[in-house]
């Protein structure tokens, strides 16, 4: 008797770590900062790298700064879809593959159902200000380089 009990109060505490420790992972995970330079401007940017970070994305957040964005990695590359629930502003988001620019979504608006795709296989997204992309003169083809990560 005493063993069944030693194995349930085990894996009980097994599964009180694992809860918390998705909790904590989708709660308090901590962004890394980095810098990405596209023609005259450079960006600082969250790297959006884990699942959890890459599904909140920038949903809940009331704006960004000027020059401010979020950077998701990929790799391999990939066609992820992206979607605007929860957020509470427009964006630009540019598709970026090898370091260039292969497509902009401009003007995203807010908490919009639409899925958004990119125009082939990237590796990198870039969301950014809505209209920020053509006032700065942003086009496919420029190169977008990562300049700390």
């Amino acid at each position: 008797m005493k063993r069944i009990k030693k194995i349930i109060f085990i894996t009980g505490l097994f599964f009180a770590f694992v809860i918390t420790g998705i909790i904590f992972t989708f709660v308090s995970e901590k962004y890394k900062i980095a810098k990405v330079k596209i023609g005259d401007t450079v960006f600082s940017v969250e790297i959006a790298e884990t699942i959890a970070q890459k599904a909140k994305g920038l949903s809940g957040r009331q704006k960004l700064g000027d020059n401010q964005g979020m950077l998701f990695l990929f790799n391999p590359l990939s066609e992820p879809g992206f979607w605007m629930m929860g957020m509470k502003f427009p964006i630009d988001i540019i598709w970026i593959k090898g370091g260039n620019i292969a497509g902009i979504e401009r003007d995203v608006p807010a908490d919009s159902s639409e899925l958004y795709y990119p125009p082939e296989p990237i590796d990198q997204v870039l969301e950014i200000n809505g209209g920020e992309s053509e006032r700065l003169g942003i086009q496919v083809g420029d190169s977008a380089v990562i300049l700390n990560k």
